[in-house]
């Protein structure tokens, strides 16, 4: 008997009902995992975004026995291996970390997130669970492209259509050139 209570204490969420409201209020995805890693809880926020059915058990914050990468799958698999890598990092030291990735949603689509991991520990030390949140931050990596392209495009210079030259598209500092070439001559 004791060994079925805890068995069954070990797949009970490490923290109350309250943490888990709490959570559900953030405006981001919030989950908390077990010390192992394994992923034990995950909001309704981003529980919804991974098309996650009303009674999966992360929602309810049930202990499943997961692996600590369980979740990568979910990812964008070019995250795969940076992603792996924070992770245990973090197991391996017990240390707070974060990460970028993309994360597939219900539709197929994937966006960007910036995601942190704390480590949470009782009195004497020993850890308890990690929480973390993990950040939308499709819109910066959007712009932070862009910008990029940009800035790419200005060290190029800009292109232009000469119609009267044989030359057809030149760089916009060519183009100057041959412009003051041609003033010259007049």
């Amino acid at each position: 008997m004791i060994d079925y209570v805890d068995s069954i204490t070990q797949r009970r969420p490490p923290l109350g009902p309250e943490l888990q409201v709490a959570l559900n209020l953030i405006p981001a995805q919030t989950w908390y995992a077990a010390p192992s890693g394994a992923l034990t809880f995950l909001n309704e926020r981003g529980s919804d975004y991974l098309g996650l059915p009303k009674d999966d058990p992360i929602r309810l914050g049930i202990d499943t026995g997961a692996a600590w990468d369980s979740h990568i799958p979910l990812l964008h698999p070019d995250d795969h291996e940076e992603t792996r890598r924070v992770w245990s990092t973090c197991l391996r030291t017990g240390c707070a970390g974060q990460v970028s990735f993309r994360v597939r949603h219900a539709e197929g689509g994937y966006r960007w997130f910036l995601s942190r991991a704390e480590p949470v520990r009782g009195s004497d030390g020993i850890l308890l669970y990690w929480i973390g949140i993990s950040l939308d931050i499709e819109d910066r990596k959007q712009a932070e492209f862009y910008l990029g392209e940009g800035q790419r495009l200005a060290h190029m210079g800009s292109w232009a259509f000469n119609v009267g030259s044989t030359i057809g598209l030149q760089s916009c500092s060519g183009f100057m050139g041959l412009m003051r070439t041609a003033r010259r001559q007049q």
